[in-house]
């Protein structure tokens, strides 16, 4: 069975690109009003996640939905300062780059984008950037993160982070003009898709995609329906879900946008970390990976254990 591409990276850094400012911000919003539910809900992604299981540990996941014109690889990052992280990368296409990681002591972050906010409106925040590759390489725990919370957040660019680590789960939205909201989940489920459920933060949702409710409705509901504790294989079958269509669905088939990845991290409170990550790279077989994220994973570098 083929394996899934690895590569060791030494003293280098990602960071997303960052996009022009649109012309005119407030006719974008205007704009936006008139569009679709399809237009609002590209590049999607589903995040959802549980703390207090397998003895206080916590569990965190992410589909990735984006066009099929991707290819996604697993890579370890090394620098000379910072802690070593995994990630999923994408290649080609628009906005490659970081996608989603863990890092040496367990701190595992995703993001899914704001599409209930236009995407002319993100883009014309300039002097906003993603917060990945800063947070996997510079910080330990959730509470290291929300002790800088106002020094980190209100620079970053509008979307939604999920943050786990052996105690509890972040959940931080961020929107225009620095400004974001946090909550923190040390006993149950978290979830999140592409619209602001802050109530602090509603007033960014210029347009709710069909998707992106249906989607966070149903993932809110198998978490609720699973007995507890959750554990790898739980959220792997809740990946799957396929409920609600082609389009609405947690693993989506549509011809337009379509789950690319499942990313799953186990973090008991003792012990090493899980991962398993399946890669539906287009135009490849689909590859499941699972990893033990112990001492030896980091010092040597991933070796996989396929299903």
């Amino acid at each position: 069975m083929r394996t899934a591409r690895m590569i060791l990276l030494l003293d280098r850094a990602e960071s997303a690109p960052i996009r022009p400012a649109a012309a005119v911000i407030g006719l974008c919003a205007a704009v936006s009003l008139l569009l679709g539910p399809a237009a609002q809900d590209a590049k999607a992604c589903t995040l959802w996640g549980e703390a207090g299981t397998n003895a206080t540990g916590t569990i965190i996941s992410k589909n990735r939905d984006w066009e099929p014109n991707q290819t996604q690889i697993l890579k370890m990052h090394r620098t000379s300062t910072g802690y070593a992280y995994f990630g999923l990368y994408a290649e080609g296409g628009e906005k490659p780059g970081l996608k989603q990681g863990v890092n040496e002591m367990g701190l595992t972050v995703v993001t899914a984008a704001a599409s209930s906010l236009p995407k002319e409106l993100r883009d014309a925040e300039t002097d906003r950037h993603g917060v990945l590759g800063l947070l996997l390489s510079g910080y330990a725990t959730c509470d290291e993160v929300l002790a800088k919370k106002e020094t980190i957040f209100p620079k970053c660019r509008a979307g939604f982070i999920m943050i786990s680590d052996r105690e509890k789960i972040l959940v931080v939205e961020t929107g225009l003009h620095g400004r974001y909201a946090v909550r923190t989940v040390e006993n149950g489920p978290a979830t999140h898709t592409n619209h602001y459920l802050e109530k602090s933060l509603d007033d960014f949702n210029i347009k709710i995609g069909s998707s992106s409710a249906t989607r966070l409705a149903r993932v809110t509901d198998l978490l609720r329906a699973s007995p507890a504790p959750c554990d790898t294989a739980t959220f792997a079958a809740i990946s799957r879900d396929q409920h609600d269509g082609p389009n609405n669905s947690l693993w989506r088939t549509g011809k337009g946008i379509r789950t690319m990845s499942s990313w799953i991290v186990e973090t008991p409170a003792e012990g090493a970390p899980k991962l398993r990550v399946v890669l539906a790279n287009p135009g490849e077989a689909e590859m499941t990976n699972t990893f033990v994220l112990d001492k030896k994973f980091w010092k040597e570098g991933p070796a996989s254990q396929r299903d």
